[in-house]
Formats: C-alpha cells, sequence, structure tokens
C-alpha cells in the first residue's frame, strides 16, 4: 500500500488556542495493492498540545459530534453518518512520545500500544514546501524506508500517525 502525508499548505491551517495548535494533512493511499491507480483521499488532523497530540480523521471526528448529537436527541435513526476512510487515531504523549494507536476491526474497539523508537537519517536535501523551508530525512519503519520534509520553522517534534522525533515539524511524508 503507497501512503503518502502532505500537509494541507494553506499551511497547516495553524489554528493556536492558547497552547494548542491544529494541523491538517492530506493522506493520500491506495487501499488495495491490486489497484494502484485507485487512490483514496482523507484529511488528516493533528492536534497538538503541551502534553501531547492527537491524530485522526477529520470526518470521523466530525462523524463523532453527529453520533453523540443523536445519542442526546434520543434518536434511532444513525444513517448518513460519514466515519471516512481512516478510522483509526493515534495519541503520542509528550516528551517520551509513547504512542497508543487505538482502531476498530468489526464491532470490536482496540488500543495497542507502540515503544518503537524511530532512528532518522537526517539528509542534506533541502526543499521549499509551500511557504516552510524544509530539510530531508528517512527512517526504516515497519518494514519500510519513509522519507519525511520537516520543517524547524515549526519548532515541535512531531508529524503525522506514529512519526516523530525530527528537530522540527513534519510537512510531507
Amino acid at each position: 500500500m503507497k501512503v503518502l502525508f502532505i500537509a494541507i499548505l494553506s499551511f497547516l491551517n495553524i489554528h493556536l488556542t492558547a497552547q494548542n495548535q491544529r494541523f491538517i494533512y492530506e493522506y493520500r493511499f491506495v487501499k488495495d495493492s491490486t489497484e494502484k491507480s485507485k487512490s483514496e483521499t482523507e484529511l488528516m488532523v493533528l492536534d497538538a498540545t503541551k502534553i501531547g497530540s492527537k491524530f485522526y480523521s477529520l470526518k470521523k471526528s466530525i462523524a463523532d459530534s453527529v453520533h453523540l448529537d443523536r445519542v442526546q436527541k434520543e434518536a434511532k435513526d444513525f444513517s448518513g453518518i460519514d466515519y471516512g476512510l481512516a478510522p483509526y487515531v493515534v495519541e503520542k504523549t509528550y516528551p517520551d512520545f509513547k504512542i497508543e494507536f487505538f482502531t476498530v476491526f468489526e464491532m470490536d474497539k482496540y488500543k495497542v500500544t507502540d515503544n518503537r523508537k524511530l532512528a532518522w537519517n537526517i539528509l542534506p536535501e533541502k526543499e521549499k514546501i509551500g511557504e516552510f523551508n524544509t530539510q530531508k530525512a528517512s527512517v526504516n519503519f515497519v518494514g519500510r524506508t519513509w522519507t519525511a520534509w520537516f520543517t524547524t520553522d515549526i519548532p515541535i517534534q512531531d508529524g503525522p500517525y506514529k512519526f516523530h522525533g525530527l528537530p522540527g515539524m513534519i510537512v510531507k511524508l
């Protein structure tokens, strides 16, 4: 499966409220490796606070709110709620970057703790992405080599999914 996270460069819709920051990523992926020409896209959110971050689908967030509203109104019809294509949530704590991965399989909910360390190789290549000066880095993770572009303009050592630990924000992966 090919996966690509790109920060929406309007940029990342950096939304500041006190110590909270919200970054929006465009998540492009192929669900079926036998049909590589059929890619899917989902907007994903990375909410970062002083104590950690949460990475999840924007559609799932909206759907959860709609679902809760219907429950509170004792509605019996839950049709038409779009939970998106990425049903998982990744939470990281700072500064230790303990990762908890939450997902649903059929009707069961699972929480998996992931303590794997990321051994980044920071490369000399630089590139302007949107308004940010970025630098290239690579890491081997879950049997693949991943390439990331990070910016030190945003002093948060985080990024999409389970990726973190570079000297700045990952804007493209």
